[in-house]
């Protein structure tokens, strides 16, 4: 009897594999990249909400210190007489018992 002999060359067979397996890879790397430089939802949108981002700590930042200065005044004015006298005579247009207010049109 002849020996077997195999026409299938193992070795050929995983390199041509790996090979499909790198050119499938390196077509699905492109297409992604196109994706994300080029689509709606890509590097546009991640450079918009970075802006927004920046935006909103600003905004954070603004309340935070208008929040400080409201605390601050809301302070003075349970500790100082002078304060919650200030607040009645410029905000609210009050007197003291005898004095005469003038009150000038506002321009």
């Amino acid at each position: 009897m002849l020996p077997s002999v195999s026409t299938h060359d193992s070795r050929r067979a995983s390199q041509v594999t790996f090979k499909a397996v790198i050119l499938l890879s390196g077509a699905l790397f492109l297409v992604f990249t196109v994706s994300f430089f080029f689509s709606d939802r890509g590097l546009p949108e991640l450079q918009h909400s970075r802006t927004r981002v920046s935006e909103l700590r600003k905004e954070i930042a603004q309340t935070e210190a208008e929040n400080a200065r409201l605390r601050a005044e809301i302070r003075s004015v349970k500790q100082s007489s002078y304060a919650v006298e200030r607040i009645a005579r410029e905000d609210l247009g009050m007197s003291r018992k005898g004095e005469t207010v003038y009150m000038l049109p506002k321009k």
